[in-house]
């Protein structure tokens, strides 16, 4: 695996974290400050080598490419970058190399997942000593706490980082929403300053404008529904086909060319949506200049067969799909 200069050890990172869980004040950077999450924030997919071994080099040049594109941020160890599939060593190293490569030039939310209260605090004090910009929370995996637990866990978490938090609603992926119940608990918690709304629910998007206004941001975290977020007035996007796709994202974004981005990449969009996201997501990118299509088990890269129709939605959608490089 590549290596970064001046990475501490990830058992002396766990160490610090372990015997100095909310020592946040005693950080050189700032805390609890709010951040803009105005335009496409990408979580960034993890590369791995040959041998399935987090690929350093990889990330690093991934996030520069990124940069190059004009992205507006970074979500690193995010659902798009495999995270439920890292060790804590290795969401270390990719955090920590995302955050060295990128220098402050764009914020860098990290990730926080999990199946436990603990697991996430954990997660969450890692972003801070990385020295992240703030965090994406989902709610925990598999567990389906009620309403109330679920607040109780986002407050927790965040407490334990105070750093701006964006909430990640995807209940088919964890099996529970952030439902009004969870979101009225949580409205008034200053660090927490938006929600990627990805439940396939466009109904939720009237009812969280109306409701939590001033309070609490919508980021679009649909691709082919996406126009539902963006005439409803939403500015953010965090879109894991942002890795392939900068330049639709941001035209879909923009009023002046939302209809003809939309068009021209719409069944590229539904096609990946309609399952292997990663794998068909990370080979976009390699059609575009950017190779990197290992995954991790249980998944496995897309076929060959797969790879060619990825190049003939890429042709048919033109100009907006430009390579990468």
């Amino acid at each position: 695996m590549s290596e970064c200069e001046d990475v501490p050890k990830p058992c002396q990172v766990a160490d610090r974290l372990e015997t100095a869980q909310f020592r946040v004040q005693d950080l050189e950077f700032k805390q609890g400050e709010s951040m803009d999450l105005s335009g496409v924030h990408v979580p960034l997919v993890t590369p791995f080598d040959s041998n399935g071994v987090v690929d350093t080099k990889s990330i690093a040049h991934i996030a520069e490419v990124m940069i190059a594109n004009g992205i507006s941020g970074i979500v690193a160890a995010g659902t798009t970058g495999e995270a439920y599939a890292l060790n804590f060593e290795e969401r270390q190293t990719v955090i920590d190399t995302i955050i060295k490569q990128v220098h402050g030039r764009v914020p860098v939310l990290a990730g926080v997942g999990g199946m436990s209260t603990k697991e996430a605090i954990k997660q969450a004090q890692l972003a801070l000593e990385l020295k992240c910009d703030g965090l994406m929370v989902a709610a925990p995996a598999y567990v389906l706490p009620t309403p109330t637990e679920l607040a109780n866990h986002v407050t927790v978490v965040v407490a334990a980082a105070k750093l701006p938090t964006v909430l990640y609603d995807y209940p088919a992926r964890t099996g529970v929403p952030f439902d009004q119940e969870t979101l009225d608990l949580l409205a008034d918690n200053s660090h927490v300053i938006g929600i990627k709304e990805a439940s396939g629910d466009l109904e939720r998007i009237p009812m969280l404008n109306q409701r939590y206004a001033g309070r609490i941001e919508i980021v679009c975290g649909a691709d082919a529904d996406s126009p539902s977020f963006f005439n409803a007035g939403a500015t953010s996007w965090i879109g894991g086909m942002a890795n392939a796709l900068p330049k639709a994202h941001f035209g879909i974004l923009d009023p002046a060319t939302r209809a003809q981005a939309h068009a021209a990449v719409l069944p590229l969009l539904e096609h990946i949506e309609s399952g292997r996201y990663i794998a068909k997501t990370k080979a976009l990118m390699g059609l575009l200049g950017v190779p990197c299509s290992s995954t991790r088990g249980p998944l496995a890269e897309l076929e060959p067969a797969g790879i060619e129709t990825l190049r003939t939605l890429v042709a048919q959608a033109g100009e907006w799909v430009p390579s990468l490089v």
